[in-house]
């Protein structure tokens, strides 16, 4: 009776493998979803962002008068939603600059079409 066992829990085990792939082929929410689930600081960043073009950490504190916690964490919000970039600031390497990405800036121009309307 154990080497049934064994068999249907090795078979369970590769059904579970071979479903998981298919679910984390499934295409990403679009970028307007992705922004839509963001807290108001994300948002807030994002909105200076995509005004400003790219900013330091510093300078969105500054703007955007939110605490270097918060900004902090809504870049990193931002970065795993695909929505910010993060590089080396030219002027100083300690640095860094965050920009839109090419989705960031569709996620802004989606959410200025429904505020219109």
């Amino acid at each position: 009776m154990t080497g049934t066992h064994e068999t249907q829990s090795t078979t369970e085990s590769t059904e579970n493998r071979t479903t998981t792939p298919e679910a984390s082929t499934d295409s990403s929410p679009p970028e307007s979803e992705r922004f839509a689930d963001l807290p108001p600081s994300a948002k807030l960043v994002h909105f200076v962002l995509n005004r400003d073009d790219e900013r330091t950490q510093t300078q969105l504190v500054e703007e955007t008068a939110l605490s270097a916690r918060t900004v902090r964490t809504a870049l990193g919000r931002l970065e795993n939603a695909g929505l910010v970039s993060e590089s080396i600031c030219l002027r100083d390497a300690r640095k860094r600059v965050y920009a839109l990405t090419d989705d960031g800036v569709r996620a802004g121009d989606a959410t200025e079409v429904e505020m219109e309307v």
